[in-house]
């Protein structure tokens, strides 16, 4: 075996063996559900000009597994939740039958809150600042989003996500931020989102 040969070898052996501890990284680290997973998100959702509650914003989580591979981590849809905030403003998300039965390397939750004429998060917010992961977790925190002015503003903000992210099938699956999508679209004189839905 020439040396050349020898040193790819040694070379491959050391990308596997790193992606296989890299692998195994524990359940709890970082963006990882941990053994606390189950308990209910919560949060509140203010206007950041009045700092009135926002009544009907629909917030929305998303959780990714991660399927490992030598050489690169996939992730895949595991399941899409949606709620809505009530007359105070506040959320209450229970997903103890998503994240008990999840997959062991699920990522804890991405999340969209959106209310017509609104910024969306997390696009497009003013509080809190700084790092912004498992902001609803435990007690939750407060959202601030703004009122946005012009039909320029709120195009942009639409533009800044797509309910396909979030879901093959949103119609099925979120209709209550179709509901809220389509409804800005009319308010900007667009037509409804249209349903191209997979079976």
């Amino acid at each position: 075996m020439t040396a050349w040969v020898r040193t790819f070898a040694m070379c491959t052996w050391l990308l596997v063996a790193c992606a296989s501890a890299w692998a195994q990284v524990p359940e709890g680290w970082d963006r990882l559900l941990g053994p606390e997973r189950g308990r209910p998100y919560r949060g509140l959702i203010l206007d950041s000009q009045t700092k009135a509650p926002l009544a009907g914003a629909v917030v929305v989580a998303l959780w990714l597994a991660e399927r490992v591979y030598p050489f690169q981590v996939n992730t895949e849809h595991y399941a899409v939740r949606e709620t809505v905030t009530d007359s105070d403003g506040r959320f209450v998300m229970e997903v103890r039958d998503i994240e008990q039965g999840a997959p062991r390397r699920t990522r804890k939750p991405e999340f969209l809150v959106f209310h017509p004429g609104y910024g969306a998060f997390p696009h497009r917010f003013t509080s809190p600042r700084g790092f912004l992961a498992e902001l609803f977790e435990g007690d939750g925190t407060t959202i601030e989003i703004p009122r946005l002015e012009t039909r320029e503003e709120r195009l942009k903000n639409l533009s800044s996500f797509g309910p396909h992210d979030f879901s093959v099938s949103p119609h099925m699956h979120l209709p209550r931020l179709m509901r809220v999508i389509d409804e800005e679209r009319v308010a900007l004189g667009l037509r409804p989102y249209p349903q191209l839905e997979k079976k």
